[in-house]
């Protein structure tokens, strides 16, 4: 209780300071603003602030930040006012935020805009860009990012901190600082630089055109993400997150174009699973599923293929490896299985059977010679593994 009572002071706190830094700039300035410019830029941030871009696998582009250092570096606190309070409340209300953390969004924005204001006009007298791709107007402009993202990453560090003090604070803000240093602030300095210099020569209309580019640029990556989820769903076996018979075969096209021979492939079976599905139910019979699909992936390198055939048949393909590495692979396999804790209690097997290939003409046999080894190693006793002769050239 004292710790949500400690962050919803914080968070009110965060917020009235930055509604009386926005007051203030709005006040002293008064109506002395480019009121088109300063239209633009509010609604530019409340269509744009949350249309991230992919930049790389695990970092997105999200216009709303250039928009804010842009806004700032053109309009200053005063022109920032509207743009961070109606985006703020806009979006907190249809993200469902509370009052106090809407609050804090309008703060922790407005303290580090003031912070980013104050240290370029210590530098320079002034936090316009009136040459933003000058050689001085670049460090100008970087001044202002690298200040204004120490400020926002901070607040917001310090924030997580208290809603999960698990992780200390200086811990979390290196960690978040030499994240983002990384790969967020170049993005949006690049962009916040170009986006003031093109207001500047273009008017809110070249503005508009720029910002209508990255919004294509979102179209696509929502519909390349969402084709890319699709296909992952058509190719995935939903109880075991292993590949299914779709993304085997569809792995196996991509791998065979590569040359990598010699491939191997086991069959693996597990022995007798309709009795655990009689004796102990089908929940059972899945949890029993889902961890032999966790074993088997830790057995895979990056390029092979774990998949489950269908039923408690599984697949595992293993590029350049020979018959006999393939072999010792499935041996630990099937201990490993031997060892392993499965739910109620249950003891289960596997067989396995083994094939290998070492040239393309051999690919169109080796399930039909792994799936009859297989056979041949449930027909000797199970829990074994049986090596398809055929395969071999060893």
């Amino acid at each position: 209780m004292d710790q949500e009572r400690g962050l919803r002071a914080y968070e009110w706190g965060t917020g009235i300071l930055g509604a009386a830094i926005l007051v203030h700039a709005a006040a002293v300035r008064g109506l002395d603003q480019d009121w088109l410019l300063v239209t633009f830029w509010s609604l530019a941030h409340l269509f744009f602030a949350d249309k991230g871009v992919l930049l790389l696998p695990d970092v997105a582009f999200i216009p709303g930040y250039p928009i804010t250092i842009a806004a700032l570096a053109t309009t200053g606190l005063a022109g920032l006012a509207p743009l961070v309070v109606s985006s703020m409340i806009w979006n907190g209300v249809c993200k469902g935020r509370s009052v106090s953390r809407i609050a804090f969004n309008i703060g922790h924005i407005a303290l580090a805009a003031a912070a980013a204001r104050g240290v370029a006009i210590l530098l320079w007298g002034t936090c316009r860009l009136d040459h933003p791709v000058s050689p001085q107007g670049l460090v100008h402009g970087l001044v202002i990012v690298l200040t204004f993202h120490a400020v926002f990453t901070a607040a917001h560090t310090l924030h997580r901190y208290l809603r999960d003090p698990a992780i200390t604070f200086h811990l979390r803000l290196g960690r978040a600082l030499a994240r983002s240093l990384k790969a967020f602030v170049p993005s949006y300095y690049f962009f916040s630089v170009l986006l003031v210099h093109l207001v500047q020569t273009g008017g809110p209309i070249a503005g508009f055109l720029f910002l209508s580019a990255i919004y294509a640029l979102w179209q696509q990556f929502y519909l390349v993400n969402a084709y890319r989820e699709e296909v992952r769903k058509a190719t995935t076996d939903a109880l075991t997150a292993l590949a299914n018979r779709e993304g085997l075969e569809r792995s196996l096209d991509i791998m065979l174009r590569k040359d990598r021979f010699p491939v191997s492939v086991l069959f693996v079976d597990i022995d007798d699973f309709k009795r655990v599905n009689d004796t102990y139910g089908h929940d059972t019979g899945d949890r029993v599923l889902r961890t032999i699909g966790t074993l088997l992936r830790d057995f895979v390198r990056e390029d092979d293929v774990a998949a489950r055939w269908g039923g408690e048949e599984f697949v595992v393909v293993l590029w350049r490896t020979p018959l006999a590495e393939s072999f010792q692979i499935a041996e630990r396999i099937r201990n490993a299985v031997r060892s392993t804790s499965f739910p109620e209690g249950v003891h289960i097997s596997v067989s396995i059977g083994c094939a290998a290939a070492y040239a393309p003409d051999d690919v169109s046999r080796l399930l039909s010679l792994a799936d009859s080894a297989l056979y041949r190693a449930k027909g000797q006793g199970k829990d074994r593994v049986f090596v398809a002769a055929a395969s071999s050239r060893e």
